[in-house]
């Protein structure tokens, strides 16, 4: 009898220990943030080239080009999903709210204002500015994200394809690509 109260505390151990590895880990990569504009004023709708633009005809795969954007043609811009493709990391430093210290906290995609997407212990957060400067000010920042938005387009003859929009800097968002639309700010 003892002998099967060990084997079944043992495997209570193993249980708790792998929930609380759980809530721990990271996203997996490229984690996929469905119907994502990512930055303030972000817009779909009617969009004009400036550059030429591939539109590819799979989602995540630029390997075969469905059709090509011409600079001043004006195209559908219907939807997009942000492809994290590499984590940004907080380490928390002093513990506060409902952060430890030695927490990660994990930085998915930009949407504007200063403002990112964080996951922590397997949920996203949705966080207003006081809480997002409190992790700011109570971390280290170990690496900033990399991710790319991908746009479902249509051309005005009825093709449809995907633009892959790589964002290009270290904080918020911006891209190469010329493109007029956008934007509702501007």
């Amino acid at each position: 009898m003892k002998f099967k109260h060990i084997i079944l505390l043992v495997a209570l151990i193993c249980l708790l220990s792998a929930l609380s590895n759980a809530q721990n880990e990271h996203p997996q990569v490229p984690y996929i943030q469905h119907d994502i504009c990512p930055f303030e004023c972000c817009q779909y709708g009617t969009w004009i080239a400036k550059s030429y633009l591939n539109a590819y005809k799979k989602e995540g795969d630029n390997a075969a080009i469905a059709f090509t954007i011409k600079p001043g043609e004006k195209f559908s811009a219907i939807s997009g999903n942000v492809h994290i493709i590499k984590l940004g990391i907080i380490t928390i430093n002093k513990t506060a709210n409902t952060f430890t210290k030695g927490d990660k906290v994990y930085i998915l995609s930009y949407r504007g204002e200063g403002a990112y997407d964080l996951w922590y212990k397997g949920k996203i957060l949705d966080l207003d500015l006081d809480s997002m400067d409190k992790i700011w000010s109570n971390g280290t920042l170990i690496q900033m994200p990399k991710f790319v938005w991908w746009v479902f387009v249509k051309n005005k003859v009825g093709k449809q394809g995907w633009l892959r929009l790589k964002n290009i800097t270290d904080s918020g968002f911006q891209i190469e690509e010329k493109i007029d639309g956008q934007d509702s700010c501007s």
